[in-house]
């Protein structure tokens, strides 16, 4: 996660040295506990799909990929005008850092603890509710048995 952290900081900074009058990246045009909501919201979202994706084996490779991107794209342009609909804590910490309130109570809120806890949640919640079955739990057990 750091090495992605210095990506985006670095990603940025190049950026903005090649194309000064560039946007500023996702700002919160919300109340903090309201794009907290919406920023946890989109990423379970985005979790949610994705582990249903990887679990269904009957859609091509190419299916799969198309969903994701479209349903990924879909989710930030609605999140867009509020939170920024980044969904992705290193490529905020980048922009915020270049701004300079990447150590504020709004940023930390939003942009890291709500997708983390919004991550953690969805696939506490698949698992629950799309276990594995029986004969592939035994499987498993018989391949760590080997």
């Amino acid at each position: 996660m750091t090495k992605h952290v210095f990506g985006s900081i670095t990603g940025v900074r190049l950026i903005i040295a090649a194309f000064p009058n560039t946007g500023r990246g996702p700002r919160l045009n919300i109340d903090i506990h309201q794009g907290a909501l919406i920023e946890g919201c989109l990423t379970f979202a985005i979790v949610s799909i994705s582990l249903g994706l990887s679990r269904s084996s009957q859609a091509s490779t190419f299916m799969k990929t198309w969903i994701s991107s479209l349903s990924k794209l879909t989710l930030h342009i609605l999140g867009s005008d509020l939170t920024g609909g980044c969904m992705n804590p290193a490529s905020v910490m980048g922009w915020a850092y270049a701004r300079g309130d990447h150590i504020t109570k709004e940023h930390i809120h939003v942009y890291w603890l709500a997708p983390i806890q919004a991550t953690l949640l969805a696939v506490w919640t698949f698992n629950l509710l799309f276990s594995p079955p029986k004969d592939e739990k035994e499987k498993k057990k018989e391949k760590k048995s080997e």
